[in-house]
């Protein structure tokens, strides 16, 4: 009898994954968040503002806009707020 009960739950599991995968999807972009982001040049010059898209929050958005730049800016100067 307990047999029958195991054999049975992974097939109820697989049954189940596409409708929990299909709800993950929903949320998954709905928690994208668009940053404007500032820095200084290695010389000290203001550089020109950047917008990136993250989900991992400010410190994803400070890296993506690091890249923005190419290597222009200190990382230690990346300012990022949430718009």
């Amino acid at each position: 009898m307990r047999v029958r009960y195991l054999m049975g739950l992974p097939v109820a599991v697989m049954a189940m994954v596409p409708v929990f995968g299909f709800a993950a999807t929903g949320t998954a972009q709905a928690r994208v968040q668009t940053y404007s982001c500032t820095a200084e040049s290695w010389g000290g010059e203001q550089l020109g503002p950047v917008t990136v898209e993250s989900k991992y929050g400010v410190r994803a958005a400070k890296g993506l806009a690091k890249t923005e730049w190419r290597g222009e800016a200190e990382y230690a100067t990346i300012e990022c707020t949430p718009v």
